[in-house]
């Protein structure tokens, strides 16, 4: 496992820091849309979680992974909205779950880590993967 962990800490970290943009861009509208507008935290949640989907694509296609097929973008687009609905399901069902015990918000920050996990794994394994590499790092 410390190996595993090991090869991916480049782009791990680089993962991260796309997904710390992700977040700000996600809490942003988040906070936006429920407490400005008053709009339904679930659908608020939604709406932030596929703003920072459509960052999230460009930034880990182009710069985390460097594996942005040219010639085939719009199939990783597709496999990687798949993936990001996937968690975005994961998310809203954490957050749907945990905000009947906790702040609105510690529920949220949870729904992002269970999210965070998924998408890195699925789009290391599956959007872009590089061919031969099952988990040798990137």
């Amino acid at each position: 496992m410390r190996d595993i962990l090991k090869s991916h800490y480049k782009s791990v970290g680089k993962f991260t820091v796309v997904g710390v943009l992700n977040t700000v861009i996600d809490f942003s509208v988040f906070y936006l849309l429920h407490d400005v507008f008053d709009i339904y935290f679930i659908i608020a949640h939604v709406c932030g979680f596929t703003l920072a989907l459509c960052n999230s694509f460009y930034f880990n296609a182009t710069w985390t992974f460097n594996s942005l097929d040219k010639k085939r973008w719009h199939r990783q687009a597709v496999c990687f909205a798949i993936v990001s609905v996937v968690g975005m399901g994961l998310s809203t069902l954490t957050i749907y779950i945990a905000n009947a015990f906790v702040w609105v918000y510690f529920a949220k920050a949870l729904a992002t880590i269970v999210s965070f996990l998924w998408n890195y794994a699925a789009s290391f394994f599956i959007v872009f993967k590089k061919s031969g590499n099952m988990g040798s790092g990137p």
